[in-house]
C-alpha cells in the first residue's frame, strides 16, 4: 500500500465511525456507564480494523467487570488484543482502563 493512499485517498479515520458509535451505545446500555468511549480505524493493510475501548473514569474498574467488558467484545466476535485496567491522573496526563480488539473487514 502508498503511503499516497494511506494519507489521501484511503478513510481509514472515519469509516467506521457509525460502527464504533453502535459498540459504544451498546456497551453504555449494558453496563450503565456514560464514560464509555469506542474508537475504530482501519488497519493499514486493509484487512482488519481495530478498536480501542476506553473507560473515562479516574480509577480502575473492580477486575470483575474489566474481565466481563472484554468477554462482552469476545462474544460479539471481536478478536480483544490487549488493553489495561490501570488509572492514573498527574499534572499533564490521564491513563484510563482499555480494550484493545481487531476484527476482520
Amino acid at each position: 500500500m502508498k503511503l499516497s493512499q494511506i494519507i489521501l485517498e484511503d478513510d481509514h479515520w472515519s469509516k467506521f465511525t457509525a460502527k464504533s458509535q453502535e459498540i459504544e451505545n451498546e456497551m453504555k446500555d449494558v453496563y450503565n456507564r456514560d464514560d464509555i468511549r469506542v474508537s475504530i480505524i482501519q488497519h493499514s493493510n486493509g484487512d482488519k480494523a481495530m478498536g480501542k475501548v476506553t473507560i473515562i473514569t479516574p480509577d480502575q474498574l473492580l477486575p470483575s467487570e474489566y474481565q466481563n467488558m472484554r468477554n462482552y467484545l469476545e462474544a460479539k466476535d471481536y478478536e480483544v488484543t490487549g488493553g489495561m485496567n490501570f488509572a492514573e491522573t498527574d499534572d499533564d496526563r490521564r491513563v484510563y482502563p482499555d480494550i484493545k480488539f481487531e476484527f476482520e473487514i
